[in-house]
């Protein structure tokens, strides 16, 4: 017996690991595949409900991933990432109030989680309640100054606030810290800094 539970417990690490590997490489229906054979060995597992949750969120079946996340909670109402993560998946779905308990909930188990500050803060942003939001965003900032993604909700907050200066030098402080990605929102950065510096010139003529 002990030993078909060390084989149990081997085949599972190795599903975890398979389904883990196919999550980096963007298999999400592999990925969820080998976390649904994992649970059929130990379906009581909060950490492979998250994970199954996170790659159904990445496949954009955020629905089914907050079921997930969802099972996983009640196995374990401590995880933290679940938390987090089920509020990315309800953020997602436009959610931003119930987005933003899961956020609280994950940053009363850990409040030094700036990804989950920097979260909460773009549900704020969403919501267009830009006060809390760059409380949200400062507060990532103080426990990790390299969080890109807050430097670039932050900038989009100071522009919407009519700060445009602040807002300049947040998008590049993004962009600097983004060296190397080509992703879109680089290139969003690039666009609303040039529109920032029109406007700046701007108000300079009606003045």
């Amino acid at each position: 017996m002990p030993n078909n539970s060390k084989k149990k417990h081997e085949k599972i690490r190795s599903l975890i690991n398979e389904g883990n590997n196919h999550l980096r490489e963007k298999q999400y229906r592999a990925a969820v595949f080998c976390y649904d054979n994992a649970l059929e060995l130990d379906e009581n597992n909060s950490k492979i409900w998250d994970n199954r949750g996170v790659a159904l969120s990445q496949a954009r079946r955020y629905d089914d991933a907050i079921e997930s996340f969802e099972v996983a909670l009640e196995l374990e109402p401590d995880n933290i990432k679940a938390w987090s993560n089920m509020g990315v998946a309800l953020g997602a779905l436009k959610r931003f109030e119930e987005a933003i308990n899961c956020f609280d909930h994950s940053l009363e188990l850990d409040p030094k989680n700036d990804d989950a500050w920097n979260n909460k803060g773009t549900a704020f942003f969403n919501l267009k309640k830009y006060p809390e939001a760059l409380e949200c965003f400062d507060e990532a900032l103080k426990l990790n100054p390299n969080n890109s993604l807050a430097w670039a909700g932050k900038g989009s907050v100071k522009r919407f606030m009519g700060e445009y200066e602040d807002a300049i030098k947040c998008l590049d402080k993004f962009i600097e810290l983004s060296v190397g990605d080509d992703s879109a929102q680089v290139e969003e950065a690039w666009t609303m800094i040039l529109d920032l510096k029109i406007l700046m010139q701007q108000d300079r003529r009606d003045e």
